[in-house]
């Protein structure tokens, strides 16, 4: 189809601000379930004594994953259309499947040792051990040396809930195993009408863009990893 990239008309314009309306209020609703704030500047500090490595093979694999992963993450910042014969489409639908695609292991399949559930488990068990004879103890500083790391413990518990109440408020199951990853008939009406009407365009916008939300949840859990994972991406 040779179309041609085009300024969004008005009546566009309104309903991508409905949707916007959507996504602020989705957002919104889940963000009130955190009650733990973290302001400053913070450190870390790595201690083992154990006589192994700093992490298990295992770990060092779900965490260079991880890392790796979400340094890679695309956001969704613009929205462009595309005009053809008086009718208008997404012109970067492309794009937006891309980044729904690259989610899918962190927010959707519950097995993979990066989905956001198993790294902050990991995370948490490291934030709450005590014992550096047998593992990792990682002791989060605040900007005046003090001791944080239950609170920030509790502030990471907080993130994950908030990601959860966003999952369980959107229709990325849906995306994935209709759609994107899989042909779960169980979709297939659903999926042909909004593909037909146009629908489909907005339900991938504001799942795309709701995915920049989850990233900004998951950075302190990014931070805790990237510091013990090696080696970072060379140049070209």
């Amino acid at each position: 189809m040779d179309t041609k990239k085009v300024e969004i008309p008005q009546f566009l314009k309104g309903k991508l601000d409905n949707l916007q309306s959507e996504i602020d209020q989705l957002v919104e609703l889940a963000k009130n379930t955190q009650r733990t704030n973290i302001t400053g500047s913070v450190s870390f500090k790595y201690e083992i004594g154990a006589p192994r490595d700093i992490l298990t093979d295992f770990e060092r694999a779900q965490s260079v994953c991880f890392v790796t992963r979400y340094e890679g993450l695309p956001i969704l910042n613009d929205i462009a259309v595309a005009e053809h014969r008086g009718r208008y489409y997404l012109g970067n639908i492309d794009f937006i499947k891309h980044i729904l695609n690259e989610y899918r292991a962190i927010i959707q399949n519950t097995k993979d040792s990066v989905h956001y559930q198993k790294v902050h488990k990991f995370c948490r068990a490291k934030l709450t051990n005590r014992d550096m004879s047998k593992d990792l103890v990682i002791t989060v500083n605040n900007e005046v040396d003090a001791d944080i790391t239950d609170t920030f413990t509790k502030y990471l518990d907080e993130k994950i809930k908030v990601i959860t109440i966003v999952l369980n408020h959107t229709n990325y199951g849906y995306i994935y195993n209709g759609i994107l990853q899989h042909s779960d008939h169980r979709f297939t009406k659903r999926f042909l009408k909004e593909y037909s009407s146009g629908e489909i365009n907005y339900i991938f916008i504001k799942h795309a863009k709701l995915l920049g939300y989850i990233k900004d949840c998951l950075f302190w859990h990014y931070k805790l990893l990237n510091a013990i994972t090696f080696p970072k991406l060379g140049p070209l």
